[in-house]
């Protein structure tokens, strides 16, 4: 079984019916779509179809909405694309005429106040660099300083400007209704500054669908959010590290120690962790990845990523049955290298579960077993296993279609259906029957933890059940 999970994101190159369940069939364990990108009833129709794809399948598919948060994009093209020299002037306003190659339309109002003479401005993914000029009015003028190909709704960043935007903007709370009301089992919240925006979304998520099951994603792409990531973790269900507008804001040459940092400390938290962008990004227009990439997506999985994500790769890129391929590949063959005595040594948090937890893997170890049976109505102890990266999978037990999916992203875990408060009896009876299914021979061992006296306990009691 992989540990490393994959995240594929949906779009024109990967939403007929055929090609999701070529990516499903193919190892994803999630479907990512992006808000930024699509109307409405498109939105509605591609998650309707993944449903009927996914819904009721085992193992289950997480299926992740992405919303758009307050980034500043350029606006529509006169044409697919917008090549900028070096040199050229360049005109920016609010209005929302189509953009070519003298102006641009920009989705910040307050553009013209946000920037002085001389500051740099930044497009796409940051390759395109500008230098304004001047400001006449609502409109700024600048200066193609690095140019490069530009295609719609690009972003757009001032590294020097200090906005205050709210974490869902109107656009935002839309998409999250028009996704809760289609049934998604995470939403990702873009440009995360803070622990308190996570809360703001979560209350917002109560407003528009009371009792959601729904788990939060915090991208980690401002410089804010490095700062404030233990609050964020405190918040978050997950967090992704999103490179390519990370990024932007860190000096480039620390990217790589950022991303090890954030997936060290969520992997501590027991969080789930995502790293995502351009993992192979070659893979738009090639059939095999670069040598480059394939050492990027061994690393995040040396590193101990609970997921590793497809992008441009899956959603509009020419071979994305073939990108998922690479990833199940690389993770299969990297995995075995994982540091585990590593993993091991995380420090336990102070409860009883953390430390049943850290037992469940050292025993599994010393026992060989084959698997860590974890009962689970939350998913958090079979969160606190996953996050010792043991080498035994774990098999997760719930009675929550909802927890079952959310946990379709964790490291090495495998859920099963199960009843609701099952005695440890039946609990063990369960693992035993599970396991002759899967073809294990008897006489192996499963770890087993349990909430004493009956399930839905806090787990605080440790077995061992050999098959037989």
């Amino acid at each position: 079984m992989r540990g490393t999970k994959i995240l594929a994101t949906v779009g024109p190159a990967s939403s007929s019916e055929a090609m999701l369940r070529a990516l499903v069939a193919g190892g994803v364990n999630g479907l990512r779509l992006n808000f930024s990108h699509g109307s409405d009833e498109e939105h509605r129709v591609i998650l309707r179809r993944i449903h009927r794809i996914v819904d009721h399948r085992d193992p289950p598919v997480a299926v992740v909405a992405d919303l758009q948060g307050p980034k500043i994009r350029i606006g529509d093209l006169r044409a697919r694309t917008l090549q900028l020299r070096d040199g050229e002037e360049l005109s920016l306003d609010t209005d929302t005429t189509p953009g070519d190659g003298t102006r641009l339309s920009v989705t910040l109002p307050e553009l013209s106040t946000s920037v002085r003479v001389g500051d740099p401005l930044l497009l796409g993914d940051g390759s395109i660099s500008l230098t304004v000029l001047r400001i006449e009015g609502a409109r700024v003028v600048a200066r193609v300083g690095h140019g490069g190909t530009l295609s719609a709704h690009a972003g757009l960043f001032l590294p020097r400007a200090k906005l205050r935007t709210e974490i869902l903007g109107e656009k935002d709370l839309a998409d999250l209704r028009l996704a809760l009301e289609e049934g998604v089992d995470y939403v990702a919240i873009s440009f995360v500054r803070a622990g308190e925006d996570l809360a703001v979304a979560r209350r917002a998520v109560e407003r528009v669908r009371p009792g959601a099951e729904v788990a939060l994603i915090a991208k980690i792409e401002r410089a804010d959010a490095l700062r404030n990531i233990d609050g964020i973790l405190r918040e978050a269900a997950a967090i992704m590290v999103a490179r390519g507008d990370l990024g932007i804001e860190v000096p480039l040459e620390r990217l790589a120690l950022e991303q090890k940092s954030l997936v060290r400390r969520a992997n501590a938290a027991g969080r789930t962790v995502i790293v995502a962008t351009q993992m192979l990004m070659s893979m738009v227009n090639a059939p095999r990845p670069t040598r480059a990439e394939a050492t990027d997506v061994a690393n995040a999985v040396l590193d101990g990523a609970d997921a590793v994500m497809l992008s441009e790769e899956s959603a509009v890129g020419e071979y994305p049955k073939e990108a998922v391929a690479w990833l199940d590949r690389i993770a299969r063959a990297t995995e075995p290298a994982i540091d585990r005595g590593r993993f091991l040594e995380i420090e336990a948090a102070s409860s009883p579960d953390a430390w049943v937890a850290e037992s469940a893997v050292r025993l599994a170890a010393q026992t060989r077993a084959a698997a860590i049976v974890t009962p689970t109505h939350s998913g958090r102890t079979a969160l606190l296993v996953a996050r010792h990266r043991p080498r035994s999978p774990v098999w997760a037990f719930s009675s929550s279609p909802e927890i079952r999916r959310r946990l379709a992203l964790a490291w090495g875990v495998r859920t099963f259906s199960s009843p609701k408060h099952q005695s440890l009896l039946e609990m063990r009876s369960r693992a035993v029957e599970i396991a002759h299914r899967l073809g294990i021979p008897q006489g192996k061992a499963l770890v087993l933890t349990a909430g004493y006296p009956v399930e839905g306990r806090p787990t605080n009691l440790l077995t061992v059940v050999e098959v037989g």
